[in-house]
């Protein structure tokens, strides 16, 4: 059974699917059984991970650790054949063309779709997972909020019925910390700074959900190597060092915890992970001890 969620967001670019095998990876290390998955259409983890395919059902990657890609299509085919039990009748149901045009016009439904499967557990409710958490490599911040306020809507426009409570239940458990954490994803830029500020703002403020935040891909130039820099380069590196010790402040005045992950130059993945996936472990150590 799936005890916990983590729902990883970020502007596009920002590095959010690398920081969700990193994810991945760390919490592996507790002992746990953990599912890998991503929302996007085109998949990034098959050629990223090196994977011979990638499909709705999760396949080993690493140990502790299966990765998967998930469509709102697959998500409700999976819901709806749990409730029939028989395909051909899902099939007459769902796969006519009627059905498939009110499904594609209905306000919100594939996000519940999506979050009905990732709330499954908690809420009793649909296909069994194998698993002890989720990390799910989201969509970008925009589409991220719409995503999460999809539930709230429908059990709005629906008060009563199956539906109601269903969309009742995914809400509750999203907003529930002891279930779902909100990673975000940003670089050391002002639009992505900002941008990710306002949405841990909006987060809070509507969900009560305290996110965490990760800088990624620092050069982390300490005063010491800022010395051997020679005088031609000085003056891309410098301001450089400048940024990152500037945007890191601006999170950090938001009280979430903020992780500050180093540019790892290597062209091989599972180094690159290791790495971050150590360096995240001692930072959320000294936060432990903090």
């Amino acid at each position: 059974m799936v005890k916990k969620a983590h729902l990883v967001t970020g502007k596009g670019g920002v590095g959010k699917s690398l920081i969700s095998g990193v994810l991945a990876h760390y919490l592996s290390l507790q002992n746990q059984q953990i599912i890998l998955t991503e929302l996007t259409e085109q998949s990034f983890f098959k050629d990223f991970l090196n994977l011979p395919e990638i499909n709705y059902k999760p396949s080993p990657w690493l140990p502790h650790i299966s990765v998967c890609q998930w469509s709102p299509e697959d998500c409700l085919k999976e819901y709806a054949l749990h409730l029939i039990k028989i395909e051909s009748l899902y099939k007459l149901f769902f796969e006519n063309p009627l059905s498939k045009s009110l499904i594609q016009v209905a306000p919100g439904l594939y996000e519940l779709a999506i979050l009905g499967k990732i709330t499954s557990s908690p809420r009793h409710h649909g296909p069994k997972m194998i698993g002890d958490q989720l990390v799910i490599d989201s969509y970008s911040t925009g589409h991220f909020l719409s995503l999460l306020r999809a539930p709230h809507a429908m059990a709005e426009a629906i008060k009563f019925g199956p539906m109601g409570e269903q969309s009742r239940g995914i809400d509750k458990w999203l907003r529930n910390p002891d279930f779902t954490e909100v990673h975000l994803v940003t670089l050391a830029e002002e639009l992505p700074v900002t941008e990710t500020i306002e949405l841990a703002l909006q987060l809070q403020s509507e969900f009560g959900i305290q996110s965490k935040i990760y800088l990624n891909k620092l050069l982390q130039l300490t005063p010491a190597d800022l010395e051997k820099i020679p005088p031609a380069a000085s003056d891309i590196f410098y301001p450089v060092a400048e940024q990152e010790k500037l945007f890191a402040h601006q999170l950090q005045k938001t009280g979430l915890p903020v992780f500050q992950l180093p540019l790892v130059t290597s062209t091989e993945v599972l180094p690159i992970i290791r790495s971050l996936s150590t360096a995240l472990t001692q930072q959320k150590q000294h936060e432990i001890r903090a």
